[in-house]
């Protein structure tokens, strides 16, 4: 499915194209839009981890890092990734103080995780873990390939318009808009209920994502993603909705974390009720 999602978003792109050429400079026009898109969607499709990481002026960090909270957050990634069977993922540090987390990459084998240094701050190291199970349970399903077209397209485009709109001013709210609306459209909301049950099943503990959500809700309603900010349309992916309240508008990316919280608490219950009558 979310392989299907990124044929569809790059065929509307490229549809959005033809249309533009086509109204332009006719036939010629839509031939020359359409090969221009694609070779667009090519260097998309290879490049779209580094832009989101660029974006978001992102780190790589590893085991020699002087930070030992760094050092286990590598550690744990590597673990948990040895342990579903997945390629390690490349490990980077977002630096805010707003806990959260994401995943980017065309798929398993180039897949990079990143945490804020917020999450390293405010999470238990079980709480932390179970975010990073989160974001590994999207590269093992595939996810992470339809998130990161989105982002990175939505990034490109943001920048057209800022360029075309910005003599008249109109740049920040077209921009913000069409980030949005490409990031809703390759939203899932089941996707995140997914990776959560996964990630739960991977750790083992419910709880600890549930708890992990609800401080990292809490702290975004109040802590600015300054990156987040400047580039809305990455927002899906991270765990929960980077977004300041103001500047999410009726519809998040994510399901409501209460949602969220809620199925996990369920599941907590039934694995404990197993746990008594086995």
């Amino acid at each position: 499915m979310s392989y299907l999602r990124a044929a569809l978003l790059i065929f509307a792109i490229q549809a959005v194209f033809a249309g533009i050429g086509w109204y332009a400079y006719g036939q010629l026009g839509a031939i020359i839009a359409t090969l221009i898109a694609l070779l667009f969607h090519v260097l998309v499709l290879w490049k779209a981890d580094r832009v989101v990481l660029r974006l978001h002026n992102a780190r790589e960090v590893d085991m020699e890092d002087t930070n030992p909270m760094v050092r286990v957050y590598v550690q744990e990634c590597r673990a948990l990734a040895d342990q579903i069977g997945l390629t390690r993922p490349r490990t980077f540090i977002v630096d805010t103080h707003q806990p959260n987390a994401f995943v980017t990459g065309r798929d398993a084998l180039h897949a990079s995780i990143a945490v804020t240094t917020g999450l390293l701050m405010t999470l238990s190291r079980h709480e932390a873990r179970a975010v990073i199970a989160h974001e590994l349970a999207h590269v093992k399903r595939g996810d992470s390939l339809a998130m990161g077209v989105a982002a990175a397209v939505s990034a490109a485009l943001n920048r057209v318009t800022w360029v075309v709109f910005g003599p008249i001013g109109l740049a920040r709210p077209v921009a913000r808009f069409i980030s949005r609306t490409i990031a809703q459209l390759s939203a899932s909301k089941s996707r995140e209920y997914a990776a959560d049950k996964e990630a739960a099943r991977i750790v083992g503990r419910p709880l600890d994502l549930a708890n992990a959500l609800e401080k990292i809700e809490r702290h975004a309603m109040s802590l600015l993603n300054p990156t987040a900010e400047k580039n809305p349309a990455t927002a899906h992916l991270y765990v929960i909705d980077p977004l300041h309240a103001r500047n999410r508008g009726r519809h998040s990316s994510h399901p409501t974390t209460e949602k969220r919280v809620s199925r996990l608490r369920n599941m907590a219950e039934t694995l404990r009720s197993e746990e008594q009558n086995a």
